[in-house]
């Protein structure tokens, strides 16, 4: 472990400085007792002496495990021995008591600084009256067990601000990669319905470019159709940027966007009721709806009626897509069945139901194909009333 810090030394956090801060006191206390010994202090004393400060120095050095109450009785006991006959010696006792204090729970610190007074007793019985200072001793040990439980405490604060600080860190950062993988799926998820949709639509027009050119059609009507392979593309990036926008919390009118959507699939559009502002996320889910069900109905029946209708009601929306029976004829090339997911009628349902509404598909009695959504009004799907001519 790092030199413990005892007293103004023990509040520098620089491991270097706390031991140079420790080092000077050594100096100090050595010199303190030295020039107040007496003229003829017998072997005792400046033996005491020296062990105090061999004791000290190990302290100051890492010192790990037992080691240290090894040091810190030695030192405690021979500042005691010291005290017999100056008074100065329990600057050494103090310190011990002290690094026991903040080393060791304060059973063990005070059994450790209980060193101090035996040594002193000990040593204090050939000198003459008895007890003398052995309660000054005790008082000095109950210092540095006071002085070392606070410096303790404080460390233990530290340590436990340290770990709530690290903790409340890690779950910041763990809140913010979760809202960053909450914004990425999100995001992902639209940018691959924008490329599925805007890919499948492409290659059902490439697949018709290629059944043209291989007929002896005019090049101005393969132009045209060249031309809408163009805008499909156009599209798509739109539709990117409306995917973006929609995240970020900014509506576009839904019917504005039906609109696009039909004349670019050729559908008839049917607006009913008093239409609402719906939100970004809501209008988002019907419009993706709309685009898988009208790219489907492209795919697997190309030449029939298809039509988009949107009822605003007094408590929901709803969204009905549906195409006429397919007329008798050849299948639709594999190409073009190909082109999809796989997963659009799955993706409709899971989109509506995050919405809060429902989903119904299947034939129509006549043959056809329909897809009718419903999503009811809540508290905070709906924006500002609008009027019927709101396109």
């Amino acid at each position: 472990m790092d030199p413990p810090g005892i007293g103004l030394s023990g509040m520098i956090p620089d491991p270097r400085a706390r031991a140079a801060a420790m080092l000077v006191g050594l100096g100090v206390s050595i010199w303190i007792n030295i020039v107040t010994l007496p003229a003829a202090p017998g072997i005792v004393a400046p033996v005491a002496l020296a062990v105090a400060a061999l004791a000290w120095l190990v302290l100051i050095a890492r010192t790990r495990g037992t080691h240290v109450v090894a040091v810190a009785a030695v030192m405690c006991a021979a500042g005691a021995v010291l005290a017999v006959t100056d008074a100065n010696g329990l600057i050494f006792t103090g310190v011990a008591a002290s690094v026991a204090a903040v080393a060791f729970d304060p059973v063990a610190a005070l059994v450790l600084s209980a060193a101090g007074p035996v040594a002193y007793c000990l040593a204090a019985i050939p000198h003459g009256p008895f007890p003398g200072r052995l309660l000054g001793t005790a008082a000095v040990v109950l210092a540095g067990l006071v002085a070392g439980a606070r410096r303790r405490e404080i460390d233990r604060r530290a340590r436990q601000s340290t770990l709530v600080a690290t903790e409340r860190r890690r779950t910041e950062l763990a809140r913010a990669e979760a809202e960053l993988a909450g914004e990425r799926n999100p995001l992902g998820r639209e940018l691959h319905d924008v490329l599925a949709h805007t890919l499948g639509a492409l290659s059902i027009q490439l697949t018709a470019i290629d059944t043209l050119a291989r007929t002896d059609v005019s090049r101005e009507k393969l132009i045209t159709q060249i031309e809408l392979g163009h805008e499909l593309v156009s599209t798509g990036l739109d539709e990117a940027r409306h995917a973006v926008r929609a995240l970020r919390g900014e509506p576009t009118p839904l019917a504005r966007q039906l609109e696009r959507l039909c004349e670019l699939h050729q559908a008839e559009l049917e607006l009913d009721g008093s239409q609402q502002e719906l939100n970004a996320d809501i209008t988002l889910a019907l419009y993706r709806l709309a685009q898988e069900a009208l790219t489907n109905a492209a795919k697997h029946a190309p030449d029939t009626r298809r039509s988009v209708r949107v009822g605003f009601g007094p408590r929901d929306v709803t969204v009905q897509v549906g195409n006429t029976r397919p007329a008798p004829g050849p299948d639709t090339p594999a190409a073009l069945h190909a082109s999809g997911s796989g997963f659009g009628l799955q993706g409709m349902r899971e989109r509506v139901k995050q919405a809060g509404g429902d989903l119904q598909a299947g034939h129509t009695p006549d043959g056809g194909w329909l897809v009718a959504a419903r999503i009811p009004y809540r508290r905070g799907n709906l924006g500002n009333r609008s009027d019927g001519n709101d396109r």
